[in-house]
């Protein structure tokens, strides 16, 4: 099981660290996997703090983004997501 490095939670999102857009001064945004099919986002993730880290022991890199706009972007625009009901 994967675990936060920084607060022990096991509640992970995995995705990429993406642009919100083909702009080159566009924000740099987390968006994680499982976006719905035809899912209409402008920002295509939630946008990272501006600072980022890495470590030179391993090449982890990391950054920060605003825990309740990720919740929230993964209940309305990801697959599996906790508002989606199950069949039956």
């Amino acid at each position: 099981m994967t675990k936060c490095f920084k607060c022990g939670g096991t509640e992970i999102a995995k995705g990429k660290i993406t642009r919100s857009s083909d702009e080159y001064f566009s924000d740099i945004v987390f968006g994680p996997e499982g976006l719905r099919f035809l899912t209409v986002t402008l920002n295509h993730g939630t946008k990272l703090h501006p600072e980022s880290y890495a470590c030179l022991e391993c090449g982890t890199v990391w950054s920060e983004t605003d825990p309740k706009a990720l919740k929230e972007f993964i209940r309305k625009r990801c697959k599996g997501a906790s508002n989606e009901k199950s069949p039956g």
